[in-house]
């Protein structure tokens, strides 16, 4: 029995790539991690790409596997916005070993502290109205 035919990713299917202009120039900081090993020096996936990559996965519901990441990386407003090549499925496969993610936390620590809240409303504070709505209040033990 023949499985689903995969759903090709097109360039009209990825979305949100505006976003990476903010978060490119931090993770331009992890470009050469994980390069170490790399004898060759033929390295064509960087560490800050594979994040893009991976965050466009998270943006795009089409994008939903790492051969999806793939072909997502071949198109060319992706590999513009991004600045990657196409990615090899291997070279997706092997990231996680290559990288290294705890490098990610100082990044994360600073978008965190961009982060506005997007509302004032003082019944939001300490768990007001989801502490009510679930009946009891979100500091409680």
């Amino acid at each position: 029995m023949a499985g689903k035919k995969r759903q090709e990713v097109r360039e009209e299917d990825v979305t949100g790539l505006k976003y990476f202009d903010k978060i490119a120039p931090l993770l331009a900081r992890l470009h050469e991690v994980g390069c170490g090993r790399d004898k060759a020096g033929n390295r064509q996936l960087h560490f800050d790409q594979y994040c893009m990559l991976v965050l466009l996965f998270l943006f795009n519901p089409v994008v939903r596997s790492l051969r999806a990441i793939q072909q997502a990386s071949e198109l060319r407003k992706v590999q513009r916005k991004l600045g990657c090549l196409r990615a090899a499925l291997g070279s997706l496969s092997e990231a996680k070993e290559v990288f290294q993610p705890e490098r990610l936390k100082e990044i994360i620590a600073e978008l965190g502290e961009q982060l506005q809240p997007i509302a004032r409303d003082p019944r939001l504070k300490d768990g007001g109205i989801l502490g009510g709505f679930w009946g009891q209040s979100l500091n409680s033990e």
